[in-house]
């Protein structure tokens, strides 16, 4: 009996193993997900360990002055040629000034206090900031056409009190000579909508000038200054470490904002 009984127990012991198995498109289907899940984990860990200064983001046109001059040189025709109807592309677009000016409002910053643009473009994040009552708005580009579109913009209807130059924030000492109504003061509120961000995309010495821009920055931001940076590029982590471990950028005036745009992406 026990030996006629051993051969229907094993029978039922494979047809219960091949049952468990898994149907040949389900195993590959399985092995895919855990393949993508595991080159995920690669790619972050990638990321959290090497974006530091020393990582060149991949060049682009972006990150070249022959680009932003026949970008804007386009869009002040465009301009012109329908009567200041299309004042041409808002970087990062509307959703991003605005944040930008409820983060501002929040935090208890004087409406007479002084603000600079950096890489202002068509000027519409100093305009939308004018909208609001503040005053002291300064721009800057290094692209002349783009200054020269902004101030058009600005003349309205209805006129609006706004300063703007050109100038490149990655200048030399020297060069800063030239231009006393920037390096020769300091401001209270300094805002960079992707200016940064076009400077990493540099093809030619991106790490220099990213240091000269930091460089800049410290010395143009007054003592209790707030820096309000908005990046697609860099995560908040490695914009403190970048910052913070090249000049001394007040760290908390970054992290506050940065810490906003980051939720705000998050969805909380």
């Amino acid at each position: 009996m026990p030996a006629m009984s051993s051969a229907p127990l094993k029978q039922s012991q494979s047809q219960s193993q091949q049952s468990q198995q898994p149907a040949e498109g389900e195993s590959r289907e399985t092995d895919f997900s855990l393949l993508v899940k595991k080159t995920i984990l690669r790619i972050l860990r990638e990321t959290t360990t090497t974006r530091t200064m020393d990582t060149d983001l991949n060049p682009s046109n972006l990150g070249t002055r022959e680009y932003w001059d026949e970008t804007y040189s386009t869009d002040l025709q465009n301009f012109e040629d329908t009567n200041g109807v299309d004042v041409g592309e808002i970087w990062f677009g509307f959703e991003s000034e605005r944040r930008i000016l409820s983060w501002i409002s929040k935090s208890g910053i004087s409406k007479a206090a002084s603000m600079l643009d950096i890489g202002s473009g068509n000027g519409s994040m100093l305009i939308t900031l004018n909208k609001s009552a503040y005053t002291d708005l300064t721009g800057i580009d290094f692209c002349e056409a783009a200054v020269v579109l902004a101030t058009k913009v600005a003349a309205g209807p209805p006129p609006r009190s706004i300063k703007y130059h050109v100038a490149d924030i990655t200048v030399s000492e020297d060069g800063q000579k030239e231009l006393p109504h920037i390096f020769s003061r300091t401001f209270d509120v300094v805002i960079d909508k992707g200016t940064y961000d076009a400077i990493c995309l540099s093809p030619e010495q991106s790490k220099e000038k990213r240091i000269a821009y930091m460089r800049n920055i410290a010395k143009i931001i007054s003592a209790d200054g707030i820096l309000i940076i908005t990046s697609c590029n860099w995560t908040k982590e490695e914009l403190l470490a970048q910052f913070t471990g090249t000049v001394l950028v007040r760290p908390n005036s970054v992290n506050r904002y940065i810490d906003r745009q980051t939720d705000k992406k998050l969805g909380k």
